[in-house]
């Protein structure tokens, strides 16, 4: 765990000058800063505030002061180090008119009990006494108050770098202080992004009308680790060159955009061709040939020191030289065609492409002709653009598309079980026809030749598919048809009676065309349903026919009985000869309701509701014993009038 350690301002004092203050009293002639405690210089504008080791502190302050009555816009790099769970615990940019030898270690950043003071605190540790996020955050805070619950806490906590919650990453970010003593807003930007701002009249409020303070940075470890430093900036940078045009031929404009925490007083610029220019902007350069160019940047701040080097490499780029492939080859008509970009360039990166294909223009790389090209010579041109603005002569050439066969077939509706007649039909004479390949649409293929006979076993609507190769390797365009195949399976209906000059409707089914015979006693004979009207016993025949011919016949007898009327056998034989074995109630020429057979005791032995379902002669799953039983059945006629009957049947076994 970390020191959380809290001490009066004075006690800090004392203790850091009788520790510190022998060891580092000179201020350098060549660097205006003084060091406390950890803090070492690393080169002539970094230092290093705490190295990656426990309970230390460091401080670095600039040994002039500032006035706030003006304003000013500070520019650092910052490293947090490169422990995230473990690391800590952080730094503060610090403005304070007391000294400059004051810190303090673990939890307090090497600015706790600062007063009168503002802190800018990079803070990478969670102290739950403090109040802390768990994130690595940045906030404003006064007079040493690390409390994000106390009233000093100005501004924040939010995390240190917008949207990361970890700045101990190993990276050196860009932080940016800001002071406008006319608005009084003070500002924070990490890595360029707006972190925190708040309204404080810094002068009055927090320094006690006193203008003049120094200003620095302290850091801390305690139980827990991380190196920690910071640098005044020095970052030479150029104006990004995306949107510039770098072709050989053209001028190439730098624009400096380089940060620096002291003004910049020299410009080293080399333009990797041995030229060299020590002005902010230098006038556009020329190349003297295409190619790849490393151009380095320095910066001089007027302290002294010397950035480091800036390395931008650019391509000074050549024109590039259009050239047309395709596939398939031999392209043959109708079918897809892709056209593929073979150009090349030595410096520089072909990004733009202008296709002319018969008077159409495309744009992309490799563009697809889903639709193929017509047959005969097409004419193809290509220029192409490079990212540096180079630009190809324009390459045309004719692009040969072979013909493809053009194809149909005849058939005609068929029945189930016959052979159906496809003939294949070339409408290019020109061309000849080397392979004939059939899909039949049940799952076979066929490529025996130009006229097939296959045979369909179910009925139903087939898509027959015909594709057609030619000699010169092109294939038709697929042609489809759909056959139906037939079929009839004629029904008459079940065998049944009638009552005697009673209507009765007959339902023929299996077939689209009907026709029944002979005509005596039908409604009408050539439909599916008609209705009969019988005085004597018949029987019908049914053909059944399809468009395409398929046929089936199928008949049924009807016998007439006076009626209406229940009948009910007197006798039967349920000893499974087939003959005689089910007692059943017939109904003619009415509604059946039951049938119900008891045995001599009243016992009631059997019931049904449908005439088609008789007594077998067993009770309970074993057979009855012969004898004489007593049945009940009932009807509606069709008038209404409720037929019940009553009698007797004999068991024989």
């Amino acid at each position: 765990m970390k020191d959380f350690r809290y001490r009066t301002f004075a006690a800090l004092f004392l203790l850091f000058a009788i520790l510190f203050g022998q060891q580092k009293t000179y201020a350098q002639v060549s660097n205006p800063y003084f060091l406390n405690g950890s803090a070492s210089q690393d080169n002539c504008n970094c230092y290093t505030l705490t190295r990656d080791d426990f309970r230390l502190s460091g401080s670095v302050w600039n040994i002039f002061k500032i006035n706030l009555n003006n304003s000013f816009d500070f520019k650092f790099s910052v490293f947090l180090g490169s422990a995230d769970d473990l690391g800590a615990d952080g730094m503060a940019f610090v403005l304070q008119p007391i000294s400059t030898n004051i810190g303090t270690q673990g939890g307090g950043l090497g600015f706790e009990g600062v007063s009168p003071s503002i802190g800018i605190t990079i803070d990478t540790w969670q102290n739950t006494n403090n109040n802390d996020p768990a994130f690595d955050h940045i906030s404003i805070q006064r007079n040493g108050d690390l409390n994000h619950n106390s009233l000093n806490n100005i501004s924040g906590p939010v995390t240190a770098l917008a949207g990361n919650n970890n700045i101990e990453d190993g990276k050196w970010h860009l932080l940016r202080i800001q002071w406008d003593p006319v608005t009084k807003v003070l500002k924070t930007y990490m890595n360029g992004i707006e972190r925190l701002s708040v309204t404080i009249d810094l002068i009055g409020n927090v320094f006690n009308n006193d203008p003049e303070v120094f200003w620095g940075f302290t850091a801390s470890t305690g139980g827990a680790r991380n190196l920690q430093r910071f640098c005044t900036a020095l970052n030479p940078a150029i104006k990004s060159l995306t949107n510039q045009e770098t072709c050989f031929g053209r001028p190439i404009t730098f624009i400096d955009s380089s940060s620096s925490f002291s003004k910049i007083t020299k410009w080293f610029w080399d333009f990797g061709d041995g030229t060299t220019d020590t002005v902010q902007n230098p006038p556009p350069h020329l190349y003297a040939a295409p190619g790849n160019y490393m151009v380095k940047l320095n910066i001089l701040g007027d302290d002294g020191c010397l950035s480091d080097t800036l390395y931008n490499p650019i391509i000074v780029g050549s024109d590039p030289f259009a050239k047309i492939a395709w596939s398939p080859s031999p392209a043959c008509e109708n079918i897809p065609i892709i056209l593929t970009d073979s150009s090349s360039v030595i410096y520089g990166t072909v990004n733009q492409w202008n296709w002319n294909i018969n008077n159409t223009t495309y744009t992309a790389k490799n563009p697809v002709l889903t639709n193929g090209l017509p047959a005969g010579n097409n004419l193809v041109s290509l220029s192409v653009r490079t990212a540096e603005g180079c630009i190809s002569a324009v390459e045309t050439t004719l692009l040969p598309v072979l013909p493809a066969p053009v194809v149909d077939f005849s058939y005609a509706d068929i029945c189930t079980g016959e052979m159906v007649n496809l003939q294949g039909i070339n409408l290019s004479p020109q061309l000849t026809i080397d392979r004939w390949i059939w899909t039949l649409g049940d799952g076979r293929t066929d490529s025996s030749g130009i006229n097939i006979n296959p045979v369909y076993a179910d009925n139903g609507t087939f898509q027959v598919n015909l594709l057609a190769r030619g000699s010169n390797g092109c294939q038709s365009k697929e042609i489809v048809h759909e056959i139906q195949v037939s079929q009839t399976n004629a029904f008459a209906g079940n065998d049944t009676i009638v009552a005697i000059g009673q209507p009765f409707q007959l339902n023929g089914s299996g077939g689209d065309i009907y026709q029944w015979s002979p005509p005596f006693g039908l409604s009408d004979p050539g439909i599916s349903n008609p209705i009969v009207t019988l005085d004597q016993d018949a029987v019908y025949y049914l053909s059944v026919s399809t468009a395409a011919g398929c046929t089936s016949a199928d008949t049924i007898n009807i016998k007439v009985f006076k009626g209406p009327e229940i009948y009910v056998p007197t006798a039967f034989t349920p000893n499974g000869d087939g003959l005689n074995d089910v007692l059943k109630a017939l109904p003619v020429g009415l509604n059946f309701s039951y049938f119900r057979i008891y045995d001599r005791w009243g016992n009631l032995v059997f019931s049904t509701t449908d005439h088609r379902i008789g007594w077998n002669g067993n009770q309970k799953g074993k057979e009855s014993n012969p004898g004489t039983f007593i049945w009940v059945t009932s009807g509606t006629e069709p008038g209404g009038k409720v037929l019940t009957k009553k009698g007797t049947v004999q068991l024989i076994r």
